[in-house]
């Protein structure tokens, strides 16, 4: 089995300049964030005529998709509701990795252990509908409840659920909170169902995120470290350098490279 190599989105705000460079970078498999600014579409109420016109620009250029995006405020009334909703849509896809978001850490601990306890109960039932899907519901490290590794294994105790894993980001763990993500490692791998790859340097909190292997993530470790631990889901570009569609297209071409070359 070889690693599978994809890109998300999120590398090119120009939707089907992102497709067609994703293509002619050599990618395979894309993943699919309905966001704002990416692909302002809604999912959980998606016309048939968009889901087509998706359908065919995928298979136009030869692409498949591995994982889609939709991010819920689960501890919002409709919360629930909302993220059975895209699952419901996701599944139509017939993709099995569904990335979205976890909570952020209240400061007052009263106020945190209640909305973690709510948080736990609904993901675990939004797991149970996914198992039903043959989906898995992926939490995206951007800090808060899921933002560290001693942060991610309590929660992943926490909530227990085979259909409930995590989104890793090793790029988040230095942007969000200053830890070093091969931390804990061999750890974390069991409960990752999705990676989301980007660099990323300056300290805590700072907005730069070069092309893949030209920050501070140690991706020469981590790439193989996830691989040779047994992490078989794909390996998404979540970033791409570059003003225009045409450096863009080349920075995503040069990150597969670079990803196949530690993968291989």
């Amino acid at each position: 089995m070889n690693p599978t190599i994809a890109a998300y989105n999120f590398c090119n705000q120009d939707f089907e300049g992102f497709l067609d460079g994703a293509a002619t970078g050599g990618y395979e498999y894309v993943g699919v964030g309905f966001n704002k600014g990416y692909l302002d579409l809604p999912l959980e109420d998606l016309a048939p005529e968009d889901e087509r016109r998706l359908e065919h620009e995928l298979t136009g250029r030869d692409l498949k998709l591995c994982a889609i995006y939709g991010g819920v405020g689960l501890l919002a009334e409709d919360g629930l509701d909302l993220l059975i909703a895209k699952l419901d849509a996701a599944a139509r896809f017939d993709v099995h990795v569904f990335d979205t978001g976890s909570i952020p850490l209240a400061e007052d601990r009263e106020q945190r252990t209640s909305e973690i306890a709510r948080f736990v109960d609904r993901i675990r039932r939004a797991g149970d509908h996914a198992a039903g899907l043959e989906i898995t519901i992926c939490l995206e490290t951007h800090g808060g409840y899921t933002g560290n590794a001693d942060t991610c294994l309590d929660a992943m105790a926490a909530i227990d659920h085979e259909r409930v894993r995590l989104a890793y980001d090793p790029a988040n763990f230095l942007y969000y909170e200053g830890r070093k993500p091969e931390e804990r490692l061999a750890e974390l791998i069991p409960f990752i169902g999705h990676t989301h790859l980007k660099d990323h340097r300056g300290g805590q909190g700072n907005n730069d995120f070069p092309a893949i292997g030209e920050g501070e993530v140690d991706y020469e470790t981590i790439l193989p470290a996830l691989w040779e631990g047994g992490y078989r889901g794909p390996y998404t570009l979540e970033r791409a350098a570059g003003e225009d569609n045409a450096e863009k297209s080349a920075a995503m071409k040069v990150a597969r490279e670079y990803m196949e070359g530690l993968l291989g």
